[in-house]
């Protein structure tokens, strides 16, 4: 049963390249999945944190790794496939 006090809004989702903003779901695994179910199409390939092609600039905001990276992307950049937002975010896609 959801806590009644629970009135929490969700965090936004910017992605400045295209345009587009959408509120964070937690029914995603990822912010990878979240632009994909909005018709985006970053660029991936593991989708673990391991190969870092979906690493794509932070401008914005901040993220926690749900499944910790292989190697910590470099600052002021995000891992998209295995990360969310905890916190309004913008990234460059």
């Amino acid at each position: 049963m959801a806590d009644k006090n629970d009135t929490a809004v969700p965090p936004r989702v910017t992605f400045a390249f295209s345009k587009k903003t959408v509120g964070w779901d937690n029914k995603y695994g990822s912010i990878l999945e979240l632009a994909e179910a909005h018709g985006l199409t970053p660029d991936f390939s593991c989708r673990s944190g391991i190969c870092r092609s979906c690493e794509c600039e932070l401008l914005s905001g901040s993220l926690i790794y749900v499944t910790e990276p292989l190697e910590a992307p470099d600052e002021g950049m995000a891992l998209i496939c295995c990360s969310k937002p905890v916190a309004d975010i913008e990234l460059n896609i």
